[in-house]
């Protein structure tokens, strides 16, 4: 959140910020001169407080909230914040899905206040609001450290769409670290089709989306190709979820909605977050 005109000083004084002595003084007298308030609907161009690119890009990542004021295309991780916003609480399993719905341009309410510029790649703003997930769970994810590997710390997740760790990026998109393998977090959006299955690449995976169409999910085939490329849980939306149960239930093939471990394969999105936090830092063979 926005930081009280007091506060900014913390913020400058963060070592991730490495703020030169020479421009301590007049980046906290713009900000606390001309950004002395929270965000704002309708956003308001308030000019941007340094002329330093790369100051300004820290200020805006350690402050995601300024997007709001400052006319600079918003990140990702900024889209995701003001979902936060929006909610008015911060997200986690049980409001997930709402906070994809929020940010997309022609699913939900509009994100309240908005920033200035709307940007944002949609697949990283998936992988963002899966992280906040996480966090909200108790596995923060890593820091990079300075050669831009991630520094190992448990629990934790590791996001392998920053860092040195992008070039793995073709295994998934997060990592839960466990034994006796790692768990590799696939994150979709609506539709799962082949771009799903086939992006566990034989790894312990795991799937996570908003995915809304339950057919692409109940046949015995599809079942057993899941399984067969290395997926050990698919979490959905709770809806979706209880609309796949149901239709298995009724066709009779519960038996392959099973995993590796003998437990569900598809589970709801609400329960995710209390999935990993179990898992993290032990055993894969817990889920």
């Amino acid at each position: 959140m926005r930081p009280s005109p007091g506060q900014w000083l913390d913020v400058v004084n963060l070592p991730s910020m490495k703020v030169r002595p020479k421009d301590k003084v007049p980046l906290l007298a713009a900000l606390n001169a001309n950004f002395n308030r929270g965000p704002v609907n309708p956003a308001v161009d308030l000019g941007v407080p340094t002329l330093n690119g790369g100051l300004l890009k820290r200020l805006l990542r350690h402050c995601p909230c300024l997007h709001n004021q400052i006319a600079i295309g918003s990140t990702a991780r900024a889209v995701v914040h003001f979902c936060e916003l929006t909610l008015g609480c911060r997200i986690d399993a049980t409001n997930v899905h709402q906070a994809f719905l929020i940010q997309h341009p022609k699913k939900g309410p509009p994100l309240d206040p908005p920033p200035l510029k709307r940007r944002g790649d949609g697949g990283t703003i998936m992988e963002f609001l899966c992280s906040e997930v996480l966090r909200s769970a108790g596995i923060p994810p890593m820091d990079l450290d300075s050669q831009n590997w991630p520094e190992w710390k448990m629990p934790g997740h590791m996001l392998l769409n920053e860092g040195k760790m992008n070039a793995l990026r073709a295994f998934g998109d997060i990592l839960i670290p466990c034994a006796p393998t790692n768990l590799v977090i696939s994150v979709k959006s609506e539709a799962a089709r082949e771009r799903l299955l086939y992006s566990s690449n034989a790894i312990e995976g795991i799937g996570f989306g908003f995915f809304r169409e339950p057919d692409e999910f109940w046949t015995e085939s599809r079942m057993a190709l899941y399984k067969r490329m290395g997926f050990t849980a698919i979490y959905m939306p709770d809806h979706t979820h209880e609309e796949v149960i149901r239709h298995i239930r009724t066709e009779g093939t519960e038996r392959h909605a099973v995993n590796i471990n003998g437990t569900d394969l598809y589970r709801p999105l609400s329960i995710f977050g209390t999935d990993m936090r179990t898992v993290v830092g032990r055993s894969s063979m817990l889920l």
